[in-house]
């Protein structure tokens, strides 16, 4: 998750030979176990909200200009997809030092993501609003998690998860000027980014659309084994399922900007998809909610508390 920015305009991108970036001025500070983030963000619930903050993200101009510079998506998406979980998830469930050091990693790694796209605009993956962006849909989707498929947070929570939010901020290197100080300053300009900024991109055509887990590569475990048509028939229904859960977990603000369309029928069918993931989520054991770098750290912790106190905490 990046942080809220201020705007910018299409004129003023940061040059790719010596691109401009605020310095941070939080000084980092990990989340610890016993935190919202550290009961959310590994679990395997939060993945049914976190599609709809990848299509947000990939709507971004600036994002999608990058992202599109070797398309690994289409290329490896499977490596894509291990990457964002080996780079992303430890800077919340790890001991508090390495936490700082991923942080520190991943910032770095985006200090090298510049460019000129095809229309000739200079990006730069550490410009302000795109890095706050994709924070910014963090926030959003686990706060719409909690509404769709558990209980939505009470003010407290809701409050301290966004306290958080600005928290993890602070991991990745996003200054605190770029940040919202309230939750209501948060929404203002998340919507008007979506209302201002969002766009229909490349990103989107290449992989928002029914079929694309189709064409998804035979899984390496499995080439010489699986036939390529029998994994594309055995793909088609996880991916229609997948494109309709991006849908549907959208803000109805994106649906519209997107021009997705969303029927009385989808709506009817999503409340009772949504009915069936509170009821059965409860049950699920807890060792099998999260991923396993999460589900590591967590016994970790558990079993090493005293790893996860600040130096500045009292043991």
């Amino acid at each position: 998750m990046s942080a809220s920015p201020t705007p910018m305009s299409d004129t003023h991108e940061p040059p790719p030979e010596q691109p401009s970036e605020p310095e941070p001025v939080l000084s980092p500070k990990p989340l610890l176990p016993g935190s919202h983030m550290w009961r959310d963000f590994g679990s395997w619930l939060y993945h049914l909200t976190l599609p709809e903050a990848f299509l947000l993200q990939s709507a971004h101009p600036v994002i999608a200009a990058a992202v599109t510079k070797d398309k690994k998506y289409l290329h490896d998406p499977y490596g894509r997809a291990r990457d964002s979980r080996r780079l992303l998830w430890p800077v919340v469930y790890s001991r508090p030092a390495d936490a700082i050091a991923m942080g520190r990693k991943l910032r770095d790694l985006h200090r090298t993501i510049r460019g000129v796209d095809k229309a000739g605009k200079r990006y730069y993956a550490l410009d302000p609003e795109a890095y706050g962006w994709v924070h910014m849909t963090g926030f959003d989707s686990a706060v719409r998690m909690h509404e769709l498929f558990g209980t939505p947070l009470t003010p407290v929570q809701r409050a301290e998860l966004f306290d958080e939010w600005r928290q993890i901020a602070s991991m990745l290197g996003i200054a605190e000027r770029f940040l919202p100080t309230t939750e209501a300053e948060f929404w203002s300009e998340f919507n008007r980014m979506i209302d201002e900024r969002l766009e229909w991109t490349e990103v989107l055509d290449d992989t928002f659309y029914p079929t694309y887990y189709t064409t998804y590569p035979v899984p390496h475990a499995l080439e010489g084994k699986l036939p390529r048509p029998v994994w594309r028939a055995m793909m088609l229904p996880v991916s229609l399922f997948a494109y309709w859960l991006t849908v549907m977990t959208l803000p109805e603000r994106a649906q519209a900007k997107l021009g997705l369309r969303v029927t009385p029928a989808d709506k009817a069918l999503f409340s009772v998809f949504r009915a069936a993931v509170r009821e059965a989520w409860p049950h699920v054991p807890e060792h099998r909610r999260y991923l396993r770098v999460a589900w590591r750290a967590i016994e970790d912790a558990r079993k090493h508390p005293e790893a996860y106190v600040l130096p500045d905490e009292p043991t």
